[in-house]
């Protein structure tokens, strides 16, 4: 990054800093973050190819409001509203508090976390930090003399004999095997950790939603976005329909999704494990489009009902206005209303009274 001198101070010159790759500054982690916001007010959904080691935690760094602009990208995602998919590509990794901005807790009813197969990684540690901190030296010696054959020998040996001489002699050979077997055991150790960074366990403890091959990406992407979009469409329908009075109890969206999947389910020759399939999903939107208008109908209906019983039965004070707000709105509807309009309520007020 380029900082140009002041021209009001004469002293000043232009300074050069150099910034680490797959690094978030304070410059770049405001960029993101305002990035972000501008696909949000045009309504646009969102995928982010991650590869990041995570903030910037020098003194200067932090001087500049670091903490502040990475919060930025979390309100951001909170906000957000379109679909929005994370996917880790090959070769790629997110660590740090670049894990902590990205995770698809921040916004579950939207955001949606992806790695490639094989060589994608993510974590908060890296995996030679986590050896360092889970697999430390002494850790490491207890193992080799747990697994390694000449170690348990000569540890058998130590113990065997009386002789302070012979136990000072078989102690520095231990010493000299350990020295050995140490390089090896902490590359091990490296291994064995970063095996927990793999897209295979991040799928395991749910981090991610599943494993996608690269060369199918494109393809993968582009219908699950076109699902997305179509579900969401659905998703808010339904939520105008659960909220179409005043006060009322609404869906949210993961609910309204949980409805969505209901129906599917319900559906004939449909199964959960459909569900996932987006082809399968977006061809039943498409052929069931009629029936699904119905149910958001009727889900209308029940939330009218819904606010109905609760005006009458909040107490009998409050009951007996109710009523008579009630009764106030059907006088005021009535009279936009023709002649065989107002038989048909009629009717119906009667049938449901009696």
């Amino acid at each position: 990054a380029v900082k140009p001198a002041d021209p009001a101070d004469a002293k000043a010159s232009e300074a050069v800093i150099q910034e680490a790759g797959c690094v978030w500054f304070p410059n770049s982690a405001y960029k993101t973050a305002q990035a972000i916001k501008d696909f949000r007010t045009e309504d646009l959904p969102l995928i982010v190819f991650a590869n990041w080691r995570g903030f910037s935690g020098g003194q200067r760094d932090m001087f500049d409001e670091v903490l502040k602009y990475g919060s930025l990208i979390v309100d951001a995602f909170v906000a957000y509203e379109q679909p929005v998919f994370v996917f880790i590509p090959p070769h790629a990794e997110i660590r740090g508090g670049a894990w902590v901005v990205l995770d698809a807790s921040i916004n579950a009813a939207v955001m949606e976390m992806y790695a490639a197969s094989g060589s994608a990684r993510g974590g908060v540690l890296e995996a030679n930090g986590a050896a360092s901190v889970k697999y430390r030296k002494r850790d490491l010696l207890l193992t080799m003399h747990r697994l390694d054959h000449e170690l348990m020998a000569l540890d058998a040996q130590h113990n065997e004999t009386d002789d302070d001489a012979q136990q000072a002699k078989i102690q520095a050979l231990i010493e000299k095997r350990e020295q050995v077997l140490l390089p090896v055991y902490e590359q091990i150790a490296v291994q064995f950790c970063e095996l927990h960074d793999t897209p295979g366990r991040m799928k395991s403890v749910g981090v991610i939603e599943r494993e996608v091959d690269w060369k199918n990406a494109r393809s993968f992407f582009y219908w699950r976005l076109r699902r997305k979009l179509a579900e969401f469409d659905l998703r808010k329908k339904i939520i105008e329909a659960s909220s179409v009075v005043q006060n009322s109890t609404s869906m949210t969206p993961l609910e309204a999704s949980a409805q969505i999947k209901e129906w599917f389910v319900g559906s004939s020759g449909l199964s959960a494990d459909l569900w996932d399939d987006d082809k399968c999903t977006l061809q039943w939107m498409g052929q069931h489009h009629v029936e699904l208008e119905d149910h958001i109908k009727l889900l209308r209906k029940a939330s009218v009902s819904e606010g109905v019983v609760r005006a009458l039965s909040a107490g009998p004070e409050a009951g007996r206005l109710g009523a008579a707000g009630i009764v106030d709105g059907l006088a005021k509807v009535s009279q936009s209303m023709s002649a065989e309009e107002k038989e048909e309520l009629k009717a119906a007020l009667i049938a449901a009274l009696q």
